[in-house]
């Protein structure tokens, strides 16, 4: 991949008795982490293949990675956000536009362990009011999830470019 090219990718936030579901990855050293390989959450998802929609791309990317199939609820915004952490140049890309959705999985909910189909990918229930205490990326999730979350947000573009 081109480190310097812009990477869109849909992303999903599925929440179920206070808790959203996020993704990290659980490979003790994995090569992409920002900072001294600390760990990170971010929304389940990924790259949007040519001639894919944004939503069959998250329908596809949450079937990939953990075999349920996803159903979308509605569009939520989007996120802008250039990387500037040391250790930058080891990550595949640095600047991402992600189109999230709200969606929701059948047979998911709050408690169930959440199958691994991918070593890169795992997940995790947290409560959604531990949003502001956790790394959670890229970082205007944090404020934007709260405003989504709380059906406040009148500004469904958030971008951390000048």
């Amino acid at each position: 991949m081109n480190k310097k090219g812009i990477h869109v990718v849909s992303r999903g936030v599925i929440v179920d008795q206070d808790h959203i579901l996020l993704a990290y990855d659980p490979r003790p050293y994995p090569n992409h982490y920002y900072e001294l390989n600390t760990p990170f959450y971010y929304l389940p998802g990924g790259h949007i293949d040519f001639q894919e929609s944004a939503s069959n791309a998250l329908i596809r990317e949450i079937k990939e990675e953990t075999g349920f199939e996803a159903a979308i609820e509605k569009f939520l915004g989007i996120i802008e956000h250039a990387w500037n952490f040391p250790g930058d140049e080891v990550c595949c890309h640095t600047h991402e536009i992600n189109l999230i959705y709200k969606f929701s999985i059948t047979e998911l909910k709050f408690g169930d362990k959440v199958p691994q189909k991918e070593e890169h990918v795992a997940f995790e229930w947290l409560p959604t009011d531990s949003l502001y205490e956790i790394d959670l990326r890229p970082l205007p999730l944090k404020s934007a999830l709260s405003k989504w979350l709380e059906g406040t947000n009148d500004n469904i573009f958030w971008s951390t470019m000048k």
